[in-house]
């Protein structure tokens, strides 16, 4: 009887008629269970998965769904909020979209690492997609993960074409550091180096000749950091420096 319920699959599967080649695959190896057909059996609960997606797919009701959790966040109705972009997402599972909006439910709900999450799906679908970098900034600063956040913003500043989001993202970076900040008032010379060399990337940075010189210069001309924070490399890390502790501005 295996093999006849795994021919009656294989005819099924020809027929792109997944789900009985899978009921009867599923029989075959309730009959006797062999590699062959168990890898058949996977191949076609896979192959079932992916065209069930596939079938899903659907831009005008993916915009249903988006306008729904529009109307469901602005209620503040969140988990509705959630389930109508869940829908979204799989509609258009390439429009960022709906995985950013979703982010935002998620920060209201409080499921900061879902938020990031998804905004890490948003960032994967389109790289430019700046509002996801600054809810993942935000989710970030909420958890006081301070740093994480602080080089979103240097993300998102590296991919905001022309400047567009450029004051908005600064003062998420603003906010960031001045909690740094805060969170170390108080913290003695002694103590910011006994934390600075437990960080590899901050030792690293600080053995970096480059890094070496421009804080060097620094030291006779505070004023020349500004100049060095044009160059995106540079900017990253003189903030990593300056989120540590290493470099004090204003203070």
């Amino acid at each position: 009887m295996n093999r006849a319920y795994a021919r009656i699959g294989t005819a099924y599967e020809k027929m792109n008629d997944l789900a009985n080649a899978i009921t009867f695959y599923q029989k075959a190896q309730t009959e006797h269970r062999t590699p062959e057909v168990l890898a058949k059996l996977r191949a076609a609960e896979k192959a079932k998965i992916t065209h069930d997606r596939t079938a899903y797919i659907d831009p005008t009701e993916a915009e249903k769904a988006r306008e729904l959790g529009n109307a469901k966040f602005k209620e503040a109705d969140w988990p509705a909020a959630v389930e109508a972009y869940s829908e979204m997402t799989k509609r258009a599972p390439d429009d960022p979209r709906g995985f950013s909006n979703r982010a935002a439910c998620f920060i209201k709900l409080l499921e900061f690492p879902s938020a990031v999450q998804d905004c890490d799906e948003a960032i994967k679908r389109d790289p430019k997609f700046i509002r996801a970098y600054l809810r993942k900034a935000q989710a970030y600063y909420t958890m006081r993960e301070y740093n994480k956040c602080i080089n979103v913003c240097s993300e998102a500043m590296e991919h905001d074409e022309g400047g567009k989001n450029a004051r908005e993202i600064q003062e998420q970076e603003r906010k960031a550091l001045e909690a740094q900040y805060s969170a170390r008032e108080g913290e003695s010379e002694e103590q910011t180096m006994e934390r600075i060399q437990r960080d590899p990337e901050i030792v690293g940075i600080l053995q970096d000749p480059v890094m070496q010189a421009i804080l060097q210069q620094a030291k006779g001309d505070p004023a020349a950091l500004q100049e060095h924070l044009k160059n995106p490399g540079i900017r990253a890390k003189i903030q990593k420096l300056v989120a540590a502790g290493v470099i004090r501005m204003g203070r």
